[in-house]
């Protein structure tokens, strides 16, 4: 018995040997996140299209890069163009998107529908009005509409409310839901700090 146990102790002791990492060879993959360099990082940075998880504008997380590349919050656009800084033929083009954003808030029912300003940014958004089905922001014009989202903030979203987008060419109307059934946007309100977010993107004509 006392054989087996010295034997597989021997063993044990040669098999980390063979899997420990020698003097001078690079650590495996992996470590600390502090450690890791994240790709694309830091300035001058070249990603590959497989660096960046494929082709074109989208990669990183899964097929989406950044909107910095699009120049829809003002990042380079250098790879959206073509010679001399033109569109491509069938692509976006240097500085084609325009980002939308905003914070909706009613301070009390009835007391109307407004964007935040002070601690929150509103991008080329305005509210035009609002009834019992509905609240209408216009923004400028545009060519092609990419997608607008709207989302309840923490006091709305555990009381049960939903919010949606329908989006054409210069206007958003936002329709309120609660509990799966359409809510009345004139009696909504959740307090003076409670908000519906709207983030979008569209093509600039």
């Amino acid at each position: 018995m006392r054989r087996l146990r010295v034997a597989a102790a021997v063993a044990a002791v040669a098999v980390l040997a063979t899997a420990a990492v020698g003097p001078g060879a690079p650590p495996p993959p992996g470590g600390t996140a502090a450690g890791r360099t994240v790709v694309g990082d830091g300035p001058g940075a070249e990603r590959s299209p497989e660096e960046r998880g494929g082709s074109g504008p989208f990669g990183d997380f899964g097929g989406f890069g950044g909107f910095d590349d699009f120049g829809a919050v003002g990042g380079s656009t250098a790879d959206q163009g073509g010679p001399g800084g033109l569109p491509r033929p069938g692509g976006l083009g240097p500085g084609r998107l325009r980002t939308l954003a905003g914070v909706l808030r009613q301070d009390r029912p009835g007391s109307g529908w407004y964007l935040v300003g002070g601690a929150h940014l509103v991008l080329d958004l305005e509210v035009a009005y609002a009834d019992h089905q509905q609240i209408v922001l216009r923004f400028p014009a545009a060519r092609r509409v990419v997608s607008v989202l709207c989302g309840p903030d923490e006091t709305y979203a555990p009381l049960g409310y939903s919010c949606g987008a329908s989006v054409s060419l210069d206007e958003i109307r936002v329709r309120l839901g609660r509990n799966g059934r359409p809510a009345d946007p004139t009696a909504t309100a959740a307090g003076r700090y409670a908000n519906f977010w709207l983030l979008g993107l569209v093509e600039r004509r």
